[in-house]
């Protein structure tokens, strides 16, 4: 089968990629991948998982498009290839101002893929981390983005069953609902078989816990929770293991507090228990546009819908289809998003990662994988026992993803299990032949309170750790780690009281304290990830998302902001408890720590962030601390020049 629609292939004024330029964290082919999927040429790879891999396509009028292809050894299986083949089917009919695009198709290719539109932006939740909570008209426009792609959704006969943050994107057209119609495998927290779990606690519905099939009311729970998630920044059945965020679904009230009244009454009724008491999306929209309508000095006029002949009639026009009456709402209310640009390719030296952008994240979670749910009861479905019984892999988090062998012998991990996935992380790290990354650390908040160091490690030709600081101040001391003691230490300082700064020779201090050269540069590295693994409570995984840039202004050497846009990929987290020590050494008690972990596909860390707020004594209360470890690259070329002998002073120059 060869499905294509070429009006559907538009080449956007400012392209969101090209050969040349790919948006951070996507990467270039590599000799593996292919060099074209029918009509597109592969300029990038989004990211891969379990069943198959996505890549950034362009074709011949320079039409983007995100391209998902199946491993050759499900390719081969026939029951698996008639079910892509269903999908694409499915994902063609589906209709929507606010849903991804269904560009072209051929699952009869030695290849079999599937093209859809690339959506630029941050996922929703990403949005809300970086730029805080929606308000007022953009609140509205998302509300009726979300309602619209769900009743485009349903009207093609299909349920979405996992809408969450993750797989909504802001883009600057307005938001675009990813991944419908997927169902994960059991170690998503879904099964695929008929009647089971599926969608991600939390945002599910309640009736989903209790063994009911999913339906186009079971989506309505989820647009609730997402509306009230946008205008509060916080789950509407708050955090927790999925036992406890079950528990609450289904016996308590979710957290509204914060939901602006004129959309309260709509979201309390799409989070009600009983799946009948919810609106459908249809009736969503239609109550939504329609009262953003009335409010206009100019409402859009339009013959009273065909299917709404319970109201009486009017003389004149009647209200506008709601779906006609959303462009001019988003082009009206949808102000102030933006998505990163594309910037110039530079190869990764780390090689794929699992998504390291919010879009790449979201879209791999939307495309790599393989099943579409149809759902019986609303019309135009088919039937889903045509297909077989369902089975199939987790795109971002299957056994293929995280849990085969890795470089450290580590043997199989997977991504569901997080203390061993963050030990996992801790021994990689330290077993890196290379690596460069630095740290933040912020204390009381605002400017001048955060300081950072940046962190070199090569092995050959001989191993050799640099640590740079670099914090408000007159200058700053590099440490050069060649051994364990103070004879092979080196010290390097830099002066900031004139416009270029002045680097002095390097230099040992036999004077310096011996515990700072005890175990500094591995351990340094992955600081706390070790009391991370036995986190009290355990560690959630939560999927995959983008990390928030919780630093406010790293240096431009150690990458900047830049480093830390669109770092994405599994995300853990949980508390632990550890003593902090002052000043001094002074201990201030044991202090609750709540962290959070990112890696990539292999394990690899990508980003760990600590927050806490220990009490200093001084009168003035807690004081809130973060402290983010970025990695940059593992076992890649680290230059890092080791002066020779003849060029380390015997102590600390006294210009110095």
């Amino acid at each position: 089968m060869n499905t294509s629609q070429e009006t559907n292939q538009v080449t956007p004024t400012r392209p969101p990629f090209d050969r040349d330029h790919l948006p951070p964290g996507i990467d270039p082919p590599g000799p593996q991948d292919p060099e074209a999927l029918g009509r597109y040429r592969v300029v990038g790879r989004i990211g891969a998982g379990g069943m198959g891999a996505v890549y950034a396509g362009v074709d011949e009028a320079g039409g983007c498009a995100a391209v998902k292809v199946i491993h050759p050894q499900f390719a081969a299986d026939a029951v698996f290839l008639a079910r892509f083949a269903r999908e694409v089917d499915l994902v063609s009919r589906v209709r929507g101002t606010c849903t991804a695009t269904f560009y072209d198709a051929d699952v009869r290719a030695g290849t079999p893929w599937l093209a859809t539109e690339y959506v630029r932006g941050l996922p929703l939740r990403g949005h809300v981390r970086e730029h805080g909570v929606l308000t007022d008209g953009v609140l509205l426009a998302l509300a009726v983005g979300l309602a619209e792609g769900l009743a485009a959704i349903h009207a093609a006969g299909v349920v979405h069953r996992d809408l969450k943050p993750g797989n909504v994107i802001m883009s600057p057209a307005g938001p675009k609902v990813l991944d419908f119609g997927i169902a994960r495998t059991v170690d998503g927290t879904a099964l695929t078989k008929t009647g089971g779990l599926v969608g991600t606690p939390g945002w599910a519905a309640p009736e989903l816990f209790e063994g009911v099939q999913a339906t186009d009311r079971s989506d309505m729970f989820a647009w609730g929770g997402m509306v009230a998630f946008a205008a509060t920044g916080r789950n509407p059945f708050g955090t927790g293991g999925a036992d406890v965020l079950i528990h609450r679904t289904r016996r308590e009230e979710p957290d509204l507090d914060g939901v602006p009244p004129e959309l309260m009454d709509l979201v309390r009724r799409a989070l009600d228990k009983d799946p009948d008491r919810r609106p459908t999306a249809e009736r969503a929209l239609t109550e939504l546009t329609s009262r953003w309508n009335a409010t206009r000095v100019q409402p859009l006029p339009h013959d009273l819908p065909a299917h709404d002949q319970t109201s009486p009639p009017t003389a004149g026009f009647g209200p506008a289809q709601a779906t006609e009456i959303v462009p001019a709402l988003l082009a009206t209310e949808w102000r102030g998003i933006t998505a990163p640009e594309p910037r110039r390719v530079r190869r990764s030296r780390r090689g794929p990662v699992i998504a390291v952008t919010a879009t790449a994240a979201a879209l791999v979670a939307a495309l790599v994988a393989v099943w579409l749910v149809v759902d019986p009861s609303i019309p135009g479905a088919d039937d889903p026992s045509a297909a077989g019984s369902d089975g199939g892999g987790d795109a971002a988090g299957g056994e293929d993803a995280g849990g085969g062998e890795n470089g450290s012998g580590g043997g199989e991990v997977t991504v569901e299990d997080g203390p061993a996935r963050v030990e996992q992380a801790r021994r990689l790290a330290l077993d890196a032949t290379g690596f460069e990354a630095f740290l933040g650390a912020t204390t009381g908040g605002g400017e001048g309170s955060e300081s950072y160091e940046l962190y070199w490690y090569e092995e050959d030709p001989q191993p050799v750790y640099l640590q740079s600081p670099e914090f408000p101040g007159p200058g700053h001391t590099d440490v050069m780690y060649l051994g364990e003691g103070l004879n092979d230490t080196l010290f390097r300082d830099t002066v900031h009281l004139t416009a270029d700064p002045v680097v002095g020779p390097y230099y040992r201090d036999p004077g310096a304290d011996p515990s700072r050269t005890a175990g500094v540069d591995r351990e340094r590295l992955v600081h706390d990830l070790d009391l991370a693994a036995e986190a009290e409570g355990g560690v959630e995984y939560l999927d995959t998302s983008e990390a928030p840039a919780t630093l406010l202004y790293p240096p431009e050497r150690m990458g900047g902001m830049d480093a830390l846009r669109g770092i994405s990929g599994h995300h853990y987290s949980g508390v632990y408890t550890k003593e902090v020590l002052a000043s001094g050494n002074t201990s201030l008690g044991m202090v609750e720590h709540t962290f959070d972990l990112w890696t990539d596909d292999e394990g690899y860390p990508l980003l760990f962030t600590v927050y806490s707020e220990p009490d200093y004594g001084d009168g003035q209360g807690p004081r809130p601390g973060t402290e983010t470890v970025v990695y940059v690259s593992f076992n890649e070329d680290v230059d890092i020049e080791v002066p020779d002998e003849s060029e380390i002073e015997p102590a600390r120059p006294s210009t110095f």
